[in-house]
């Protein structure tokens, strides 16, 4: 079973994780950078989560079951 949230929230992470490696503290980009993505990146690991336990009408979601 397929769920869009779940698959969207999903590719937001994925984009967050590149965009992560990408600033890496052997490149030009500061620290800053650095933490205000890893910070994006952990609040939306936390919606995920959220989501998969509670993300339909306050039930589990079907989708996650399947990872």
């Amino acid at each position: 079973m397929n769920c869009q949230v779940k698959d969207e929230l999903v590719s937001q992470l994925i984009a967050l994780n590149n965009k992560l490696n990408l600033l890496s503290p052997d490149l030009v980009h500061g620290d800053e950078d650095r933490a205000e993505v890893q910070q994006q990146r952990e609040n939306l690991y936390a919606e995920i989560k959220h989501h998969r336990a509670k993300g339909h009408e306050g039930k589990p979601c079907p989708a996650a079951r399947q990872a």
